[in-house]
């Protein structure tokens, strides 16, 4: 089959693309992959698409472009893996071709599926339990994970060190390792780094033997890393299977990575200060109204209340689909010294370490959900055959 994939971000291409499009083209399968708008690209998207060995590699483009060029695509079938479902659905009228949508929550544009061959598919069936008609598969940010001890430049060792580069731990700890996750999006990385570094001198200052690393992607240059390097935080590049599961303890913010942090069993501190807000974008109108002066503070606060208020107040992903504190959060006005001290009483207390490992661990599943998504889209009808699954979903 010819298979069109799209995606946006960088969490969507690197955790969810990656396991499909190697997956597809082990079958035997021709795979476009095209890159949709995002408010939240990192920049390098094309880069890192480009070591996906696809066929086709189309994007990014303007919304207008990208919507004309869909109508022309020739395919056989339509994957949406992140990014507004308008384009998917736009891709699956023209071809005429069904649509498989893979998601973590309910998605707004599900209801112009009706009278498509449209099918839902996401992680975890708590997630289900959300999407009417949803089918849980496993997460597809597992299946990537594996990848990275299997791919020769993405599996440099995070964690060797400089003969004498290590104190001598004291009386409660024995060098543990704390693993930094600056984030995607360059402003937002830009931002982190002296607040980061705030935060590892605090650290150090509370547990003097500890090793910090700062985790970057494989595809990020090799300049970037030069002021982290500069600033004592010790960045690498490395896939994130390989850095995480040689880590103690890891800080980081929201996103897919919270994820990573549970397939790899990995306790961490997930922060979001409230001083890094202005940096987050907002999409639509409400993101438009948060640029305005005065009132784009209040707006963005909102926002968080209702993001928070849904969740049942929590910023992970992991306790998000568990209901419940696995992983440590902290959220708001905190500062790096108040973070370090967080971090510094986890690295304290090696039993509930042990706990949380464990919890996390049990929450991961099986992998192979690249592969049964495969056999999905195999196992779909043809042509004119009814298919509407997750219609009612907003």
């Amino acid at each position: 089959m010819r298979v069109t994939i799209l995606t946006n971000g960088p969490g969507e291409l690197w955790g969810w693309v990656r396991p499909v499009a190697m997956e597809l083209r082990r079958r035997g399968h021709s795979v476009s992959l095209w890159l949709l708008p995002c408010q939240f690209a990192s920049g390098h998207e094309r880069e890192a698409a480009s070591l996906l060995g696809v066929d086709k590699l189309e994007g990014p483009m303007s919304a207008a472009r990208l919507w004309r060029a869909l109508g022309e695509e020739r395919t056989d079938c339509a994957v949406q893996l992140g990014g507004d479902l308008a384009f998917g659905l736009r891709l699956s009228k023209a071809a005429r071709v069904p649509l498989t949508c893979y998601t973590y929550g309910p998605k707004k544009g599900l209801k112009g599926g009706e009278g498509l061959r449209l099918s839902v598919l996401t992680a975890f069936p708590s997630q289900a339990l959300q999407i009417p008609n949803a089918r849980p598969i496993g997460d597809l940010v597992q299946d990537s994970l594996l990848m990275d001890a299997q791919t020769p430049q993405f599996s440099q060792a995070a964690w060797d060190w400089p003969e004498g580069q290590v104190s001598p731990g004291d009386a409660n700890l024995t060098s543990p390792r704390v693993l930094f996750l600056p984030g995607s999006r360059p402003a937002i990385r830009r931002a982190a780094l002296p607040w980061l570094a705030v935060v590892e001198e605090s650290l150090r200052a509370l547990c003097p033997s500890v090793r910090v690393r700062t985790l970057f992607p494989p595809f990020v240059p090799e300049a970037e890393l030069r002021p982290w390097r500069d600033a004592g935080l010790n960045p690498v590049r490395t896939g994130a299977g390989i850095a995480m599961r040689g880590a103690d303890f890891a800080l980081t913010q929201p996103g897919t990575n919270t994820l990573e942090l549970m397939h790899c069993g990995l306790p961490s501190l997930v922060a979001a200060p409230s001083s890094f807000l202005g940096l987050v974008p907002i999409p639509g109108l409400r993101g438009m109204l948060a640029s305005l002066p005065l009132v784009g503070n209040a707006i963005r606060r909102g926002a968080v209340r209702h993001i928070l208020g849904r969740w049942g107040g929590f910023i992970s992903l992991p306790n998000r689909i568990s209901g419940r504190r696995i992983l440590d959060e902290a959220w708001g006005d905190i500062s790096p010294q108040q973070v370090a001290e967080r971090v510094a009483a986890s690295l304290r207390a090696p039993e509930a370490l042990a706990q949380t490992r464990a919890e996390l661990l049990a929450m991961s599943g099986r992998p192979g959900a690249a592969g049964r998504l495969c056999d999905a889209i195999s196992a779909l009808p043809e042509e004119n055959a009814p298919l509407t699954v997750g219609a009612e979903a907003e």
